[in-house]
């Protein structure tokens, strides 16, 4: 067996960050332990192709924020690209409110982590940490396996606190880089676009009113687009839209012309949306797929509609999902 066909695990730092890279012969998969456990980089190895956006802000911007002491404000401060854990999204405790302003408090801190396999066939490392604020406990083990391009996550939240926490989650994945252009073709399972920026409680019997087709969706100004193209560089415009009545939980977005495409899986009963976003102006090239537990902008319209998840003390949660990069 060759050592470039081998799993291995590799830590350094990026300005102060510390990271671990898992790697295998199809794959080159880096996770910011020190900030989230984002997954930073997800190189497909035989195109040298990085799938996933990368801000102009680079890493540089953390060189001297050492997060232990001052966290950022929300998982978007400093934003780099990559993929962030938004958990909870929003959330209530007691007399504690999470907010937008405030969410994402999972990929505002630094995780630890612990390597739990190392061999030629399998790589794994499980990270862990205690919120701050709010009593969630959540481990996550990223895995990849010898002669496979899926990155295997698994992840488990428990609620370690006094009184129920209720809260939304969504997986911030932000595709761009090499691998993004106005040749990518999106397939999504059966489902409708719903505008969550548009509900008005008036109308809460009746979604329908804010719900299109996912090829017909109607911008603020108008303009009609089909959520399953992707707009050139440069068209400066941005979408944003939940999509919901999700039948099966996979999104692939496929690059025609490079003939090579990604693939989200999960389990619909921990995220049984999609929450959709794309910028397209100059600073920011991106499709945002983000697999959710929520299907509103608001909280409070969260809990009225029952679409938040919650965990009494001591109650655990796990689901797993996966990525995987594929040729056509």
């Amino acid at each position: 067996m060759s050592n470039s066909s081998r799993c291995t695990i590799r830590e350094s730092v990026i300005s102060t960050l510390k990271t671990v890279t898992l790697e295998n012969e199809l794959l080159r998969v880096r996770i910011l332990i020190s900030k989230g456990a984002d997954i930073f980089e997800f190189i497909y190895k035989p195109l040298d192709m990085d799938i996933l956006l990368k801000t102009s802000n680079g890493l540089d911007r953390f060189e001297h924020r050492n997060l232990a002491e001052h966290r950022l404000n929300n998982y978007s401060e400093l934003f780099t690209g990559g993929w962030q854990d938004c958990l909870p999204h929003r959330a209530r405790y007691l007399d504690l409110d999470i907010t937008q302003d405030t969410g994402g408090i999972a990929a505002t801190v630094p995780w630890a982590y612990e390597v739990e396999q190392n061999t030629a066939e399998c790589a794994s490392i499980r990270c862990f940490v205690q919120l701050p604020d709010i009593p969630l406990f959540i481990e996550k083990t990223f895995k990849i396996k010898q002669g496979d391009s899926r990155l295997y996550v698994e992840q488990r939240i428990r609620n370690k606190g006094a009184a129920a926490v209720q809260f939304t989650w969504t997986q911030h994945a932000a595709f761009g880089g090499q691998f993004l252009d106005e040749r990518v073709y999106i397939e999504f399972p059966a489902c409708i676009a719903f505008h969550a920026r548009q509900y008005d409680r008036a109308f809460a019997k009746d979604l329908s009113r804010f719900e299109e087709p996912i090829n017909r969706v109607t911008l603020p100004d108008g303009t009609i687009r089909n959520l399953q193209e992707v707009l050139p560089r440069f068209a400066n415009e941005q979408i944003f839209t939940v999509l919901t009545h999700i039948q099966e939980p996979w999104v692939k977005l496929i690059n025609q012309d490079k003939k090579v495409g990604v693939q989200l899986r999960w389990e619909l009963d921990a995220f049984p949306f999609i929450r959709y976003w794309s910028n397209n102006v100059e600073d920011m090239y991106t499709i945002g797929i983000e697999p959710s537990n929520d299907a509103f902008a608001n909280f409070d319209h969260s809990l009225e509609h029952g679409t938040y998840r919650e965990l009494q003390p001591d109650q655990s949660y796990a689901t797993e999902y996966t990525c995987e990069i594929f040729e056509t």
